[in-house]
């Protein structure tokens, strides 16, 4: 497991190679879609208000990189019509990928999933599209990089590679998330058009890889020629294909199943949630398998050619290694990265929950944070070439489970709050912050009912605190039996502009209460005799975004909110606010109030009052914090591409690394859709502190598994004897 070089200079110079460069253009290209489908579309859906568990769900639409496996035979063995013999095995199959790329990458930039149900299934199956095909380029990426130099190479190769695929996750990332708050939107003013236009921008950036697809040349590989009819390739692909389908039809359906039981017994519990998940995930995929099993034996495929598919690279690998160690590796393989990427997969939501811009976001996560990615996968590129890789490994595993210790630090730079003051009426309610600033509480219906707003007071725990509490009101509409009621919110906590705000672009929101608005029926937001369309959100609020800088210069200081039929007026509202011409400091601690529901001052029920204090967290801690876990990322990854690339026999390239690379994500990127309702539920410390403790069995892991390798190596020194 320890490659040799003759020096620290041919160590160097061996990243000039072409080889290099060719995996440096292709890693680009493999980096592209994978934040696209993370990060990148995190914002986005958290920007259109989907909830913080749908956006994390929302990652299981890259699980195509864990199961990649499945399809990785076909991918290897199946050529391709007219590409095949024109461009080669591996490069038409990376053609057809990057093209599929295009069009999922497409398919959600066209999907606004404020919209609805629809246009959220929209973008789940573009997403999913987007991954499926992703994986596939994976697939034949990893094929061709093995397979175009020799194992003392591979080194070279995997941080050229992973080179970049993090300047990918720059343009995908960081670029993304520049260009859209250029466009506009931000959390509070979402504009689809914005995150359209960025995704479509992205879809463009895939020509890179297409382009070098076109340009370099199929690896020459000593094959065992295989004569199988067309039909054989059709009936296998079949096979496949209801396979597939059964395991959706199987997932979909065994839905309704387990919705029943957990609402039969009122299961609540989220590890009993995740476990009748699971269950319920690997049925479905047991079913996939058994009908695919009963096809092959009943004789719709080729018998033989299904076996050198799908059983023969997996018999290969347990040959070579011996059953214990085979088992121990995928175990390794299996729990290596799923302390990152677990972590990993809430991190933007949770910079937002910070607090932090999305500009800021961009240049410490997506700009500094990629950079100390490459400086770290150079630095493994180096030490690989010099060292043995279970050590480097294990040096990469304490350093990628213990910096997520940081991001505790990070949450811990806020000041603590003191507990959040409601006053409604002559009742004085209180209720406690999370360590981010959430805070909730139920006031009953006949008491908000005996006044039209209430007042926030939010202060820092600190007495001895600069900054004094700050008190925000929010006005609520009570219900009027057959009557229609339009107003329009304060336009910020206090309801006041200042020139400092001038620059800014102002989300003016409103309620609205009545019959659902007929196609002809709109509500337009009038200030300086300019119309502006709102967008009626389901819960019967509406919103605009206004220039502050036309809100400042307006004479009167009025907004109007105007229920149009056709070219005319229903009904109507004005909302008068606040301009300071003094530039004044921007304010430490602010509260944001969710609108309330409609007041019925008959009902009993209970009514959720909810918002959130916003305060500063240290800027320095998250750089400091995205530095060091990226850096520490960019060592491990280089050191695991190499160690997964050595276990991999050339006889069977795409298959066994596509096992490898799906194993390695696999459990990660499951337990990683939960990860919301796990924040949710324990909070960020916790949670952060969950990823670190999850890497101390990592480490065991690694060093029984260098025991077992030594041994077998060993073995196989005194056989060759």
């Amino acid at each position: 497991m320890t490659t040799q070089t003759t020096g620290w200079k041919s160590a160097f110079t061996a990243f000039l190679d072409r080889r290099a460069l060719i995996m440096l253009f292709l890693g680009f290209s493999a980096g592209v879609p994978i934040l696209l489908i993370f990060s990148s579309l995190s914002l986005w859906l958290g920007e259109a208000g989907i909830s913080k568990s749908a956006v994390t769900f929302f990652s299981w639409a890259a699980l195509g990189y864990s199961f990649k496996f499945v399809w990785a035979p076909l991918i290897d063995e199946l050529p391709v019509p007219f590409l095949t013999k024109a461009l080669g095995r591996r490069r038409a199959w990376l053609l057809i990928a990057q093209i599929l790329i295009v069009c999922a990458i497409s398919i959600m930039a066209f999907s606004d999933p404020a919209l609805g149900v629809t246009h959220l299934q929209q973008m789940a199956l573009g997403a999913v599209l987007l991954g499926f095909s992703a994986a596939t380029q994976d697939i034949v990426i990893d094929a061709y990089r093995i397979e175009l130099a020799e194992t003392q190479m591979q080194t070279v190769l995997a941080a050229t590679y992973n080179a970049g695929y993090r300047i990918g996750m720059i343009v995908a990332g960081a670029g993304a998330l520049f260009l859209a708050a250029y466009l506009g939107t931000a959390k509070g003013n979402y504009i689809h058009d914005a995150w359209k236009w960025t995704y479509l921008a992205m879809a463009a950036v895939m020509l890179v890889g297409i382009v070098t697809t076109l340009c370099i040349r199929e690896p020459q590989v000593d094959r065992v020629p295989k004569h199988y009819l067309r039909s054989d390739y059709f009936r296998l692909v079949a096979v496949f294909f209801v396979a597939v389908i059964s395991f959706v039809l199987s997932y979909i359906y065994s839905g309704n199943l387990v919705a029943s039981i957990t609402e039969q017994f009122t299961i609540q519990d989220t590890f009993a949630l995740f476990c009748f998940e699971a269950l319920r995930f690997i049925g479905s995929g047991a079913i996939a398998f058994a009908i695919g099993a009963s096809l092959v034996k009943m004789g719709a495929v080729n018998k033989q050619m299904a076996y050198e598919t799908w059983v023969n690279p997996v018999a290969d690998f347990f040959r070579r290694y011996g059953l214990k160690l085979a088992l121990v590796l995928l175990l390794l393989i299996g729990f290596y990265r799923v302390s990152d990427i677990i972590a990993g997969v809430i991190s933007n939501v949770f910079y937002q929950d910070l607090n932090f811009s999305k500009e800021q976001i961009a240049e410490a996560v997506k700009v500094y944070g990629v950079i100390f990615s490459l400086i770290g996968g150079f630095l493994g590129g180096l030490l690989a070439q010099k060292m043995n890789i279970m050590k480097l490994m294990f040096v990469g595993a304490v350093l990628t489970c213990s910096t997520n210790l940081i991001f505790i630090g990070l949450v811990k730079s806020g000041e603590k709050l003191a507990a959040v003051e409601v006053r409604v009426a002559n009742q004085v309610y209180q209720a406690d912050t999370d360590e981010v600033g959430y805070w909730k509480l139920n006031v009953p219906s006949d008491v908000l009912a005996q006044s039209k707003q209430l007042q926030v007071t939010a202060s820092y725990l600190n007495s001895d605190h600069a900054t004094q509490p700050v008190q925000v009101s929010m006005p609520y509409l009570t219900a009027q039996q057959g009557s229609t009621q339009l107003q329009i919110l304060p336009i910020t906590s206090d309801n006041t502009l200042n020139v400092a705000e001038q620059d800014k672009t102002i989300v003016v929101r409103g309620q609205y209460v009545g019959a659902a608005l007929q196609p002809n029926q709109k509500i337009v937001l009038q200030i300086n005799d300019q119309n502006l369309e709102a967008k009626l959100e389901s819960e019967g609020v509406f919103t605009a975004a206004i220039p502050a800088q036309q809100l400042i210069q307006s004479p009167a200081h009025i907004v109007s909110a105007v229920l149009m039929q056709d070219s005319q007026a229903l009904q109507q509202t004005t909302h008068v606010y606040q301009v300071n011409d003094q530039l004044i400091p921007g304010q430490n601690l602010d509260v944001d109030i969710q609108p309330l529901a409609v007041i019925d001052g008959s009902s009993s029920d209970m009514i959720e009052v909810s918002g959130k204090v916003i305060k500063p967290y240290s800027d320095k801690w998250l750089y400091f914090a995205i530095i060091v876990d990226n850096l520490a990322a960019g060592l491990a990854g280089a050191a695991f591409i190499a160690f997964l690339s050595s276990l991999t026999s050339v006889s069977f390239t795409a298959v066994q690394y596509a096992i490898f690379s799906s194993l390695m994500t696999l459990t990660p990127k499951i337990l990683g859709g939960y990860s919301g309702t796990i924040v949710t539920n324990i909070g960020y410390p916790k949670f952060f502190l969950m990823t670190t403790l999850i890497g101390i069995p990592i480490l065991i892991l690694v060093v029984w598994v260098a025991k077992l390798l030594g041994e077998h190596q060993q073995q196989s020194v005194q056989k060759d004897d």
